[in-house]
């Protein structure tokens, strides 16, 4: 057997398999805000949660560091990285027309059952709210936004979604408690009003109000970013 074969037979589908798992749960805690923004991931504290060796969340840890999600670090570690108000703010424009047009197209192949769906987890989030339960919040907020823009049935642009939760999910954090305690006030329950439209197949209201959930979240989360950026040069 030569040197190319042998490396080709050791490789083994149930490690690569594993990788994969944990690459996609990492990014789901990504997505959903279960990291602030700045937080080190230890390889060695994820190798405890997971229940399995460092050697995959390694690699999946490796692959988030050059996908740009991640920054890394020298101590078998990785960064949530910071953003600036610029890139927030860019993230927020683009994910503005992406998600649009997906709860657009989700909309009108809307149905009773993918209503249901959403009122469901609609639910559950008021319910973690009134428990002041950050994490569950956060997790909500971010299946609500996919169970609606996965009813697109577009997987390129679901792909493209995903990627930019990446880079903002971790930010969601920033909305607590101000933002939050003041959205229902101002907005009331629009989630429900995305659940009648998508039960009314009414496209255009659906993705209105999508587009006024990014914005007026996202926006805050630059304000908030460019605030902590001016007061950092006047410590000490």
């Amino acid at each position: 057997m030569n040197e190319s074969k042998g490396r080709d037979f050791l490789k083994s589908p149930t490690s690569d398999v594993l990788r994969d798992q944990v690459y996609e749960r990492l990014g789901e805690l990504i997505r959903s805000g279960q990291f602030a923004p700045g937080e080190k991931i230890k390889i060695r504290d994820l190798a405890k949660d997971f229940e399995m060796s460092p050697t995959p969340i390694r690699e999946a840890l490796y692959r988030l560091i050059s996908e740009g999600v991640l920054h890394g670090e020298a101590n078998r570690s990785a960064l949530i990285p910071l953003l600036t108000r610029e890139q927030i703010c860019e993230l927020r424009d683009i994910r503005r027309h992406i998600e649009c047009f997906a709860a657009e197209r989700a909309a009108q192949r809307g149905t009773p059952e993918l209503a249901g769906r959403l009122r469901a987890i609609s639910a559950k989030l008021k319910k973690a709210r009134a428990e002041r339960d950050r994490r569950a919040d956060l997790v909500l907020v971010y299946r609500f936004q996919f169970e609606l823009c996965g009813e697109c049935r577009m997987p390129t642009l679901l792909k493209i979604i995903n990627s930019l939760w990446l880079k903002s999910g971790p930010y969601l954090n920033l909305l607590f408690p101000h933002y939050i305690s003041s959205i229902s006030t101002g907005r009331g329950d629009w989630r429900e009003r995305i659940a009648m439209g998508v039960e009314k197949r009414e496209a255009a209201m659906v993705a209105e109000e999508v587009r006024q959930d990014i914005d007026q979240s996202l926006t805050y989360i630059a304000d908030i970013v460019e605030a902590a950026t001016m007061l950092r040069p006047m410590r000490g």
